[in-house]
C-alpha cells in the first residue's frame, strides 16, 4: 500500500513540474464549458422551455457536465498506449506493481486535481454569469448521483484502458482513442448535450450501450428527473458494465503482454 501512497506523491509533483501541461488542460476544459453555457443561453433566448427541458434545467446539465466531465472523462491512462509503443512499460512491469493498480493510482491523483479546480471554474462561473446552481431537494438523490459517479469513473477507466491496449497490436492508436474518445465516449455519453432531446429510437439504440451512464445517467439522477425505480435499474446496469468491462480488461491484459516485445514503436 506505501508504494501507491508514494507513486501518488510523485504523480502529485510531476503536475508541479509540468504546470504549464496542466494549466492548459484546465484552460480548454474552462473554455469547453463557457462554450456550451453561452450556446445554450443563446439557443434559449427569451424563451423558457425547449426540447422538453426549461432552461433553468438545461444550464444545471451544463454545470453538472462541466464537474463530470473533469472528474469522470478526465484520465491519464490514455498514456499507457505510448508507454506500450515506445517500449517505456518494461519499467513499471519489472518492477512490484500491479499494473491496474498503478493506473488507477495515478488516474485518481489526476481526478482529484481536476475535481479541486473544476469546482472553482464552476463556482466562478456562476457567480460571473448569475447562473442557478441546482442542488438536488432530496437528499437520496444526492447520495445516489455520487454513488453512481463513483461506478462511472471506474467504468470510464476500464473502458480507456482497453482502448489504451490496442496498442499491443497496432501503432495507429491515436486514432482509435479519438475515434472512441470522442465520437463514442463524448458523443454517446451526453457530454454535449442531454440525450433525451434526441429521437426516442435512436435514444433507445445509445441506452444500449455503456456510455450514458458515464454522463448522461449521473446528470438525470442530480436533476432528479428520474423516479427511484429507475435509479435502482441505472445502478445495477451500471454495475452490470462495470464488471463487464473489468474482466473483459484484464483478459486483454493477459494477451496483450504475451504479444508485448518491450522494443518500442
Amino acid at each position: 500500500m506505501n508504494k501507491y501512497f508514494k507513486l501518488a506523491q510523485i504523480t502529485l509533483q510531476e503536475y508541479f513540474v509540468y504546470r504549464l501541461n496542466f494549466i492548459l488542460w484546465r484552460f480548454r476544459s474552462l473554455v469547453s464549458f463557457l462554450t456550451l453555457i453561452f450556446f445554450w443561453l443563446a439557443v434559449y433566448g427569451n424563451r423558457t422551455d425547449l426540447l422538453g427541458y426549461s432552461k433553468a434545467q438545461m444550464i444545471a446539465y451544463m454545470i453538472g457536465l462541466a464537474f463530470l466531465k473533469s472528474i469522470i472523462l478526465g484520465s491519464r491512462i490514455g498514456d499507457l498506449a505510448g508507454q506500450i509503443r515506445s517500449g517505456e512499460m518494461t519499467k513499471i512491469v519489472i518492477k512490484p506493481f500491479n499494473m491496474f493498480y498503478f493506473w488507477l493510482t495515478k488516474d485518481l491523483v489526476d481526478k482529484t486535481l481536476n475535481l479541486f479546480f473544476v469546482i472553482f471554474e464552476i463556482l466562478l462561473v456562476v457567480k460571473l454569469l448569475g447562473l442557478e446552481f441546482y442542488i438536488p431537494k432530496n437528499f437520496s438523490s444526492l447520495v445516489c448521483f455520487l454513488i453512481i459517479s463513483v461506478i462511472s469513473l471506474f467504468l470510464n477507466f476500464y473502458i480507456n484502458m482497453l482502448l489504451s491496449m490496442a496498442a499491443f497490436w497496432t501503432d495507429d492508436v491515436w486514432a482509435t482513442r479519438f475515434l472512441f474518445g470522442v465520437i463514442f465516449l463524448e458523443f454517446f455519453s451526453g457530454a454535449f448535450f442531454p440525450l433525451d432531446i434526441l429521437p426516442n429510437w435512436l435514444v433507445r439504440i445509445f441506452n444500449l450501450t455503456p456510455f450514458p451512464y458515464l454522463i448522461f445517467f449521473p446528470l438525470k439522477i442530480w436533476l432528479e428527473q428520474v423516479d427511484s425505480s429507475q435509479i435502482l435499474n441505472i445502478l445495477l446496469i451500471s454495475i452490470a458494465w462495470l464488471i463487464g468491462f473489468y474482466i473483459l480488461a484484464k483478459l486483454v491484459w493477459r494477451k496483450g503482454a504475451k504479444n508485448y516485445g518491450a522494443y518500442g514503436g
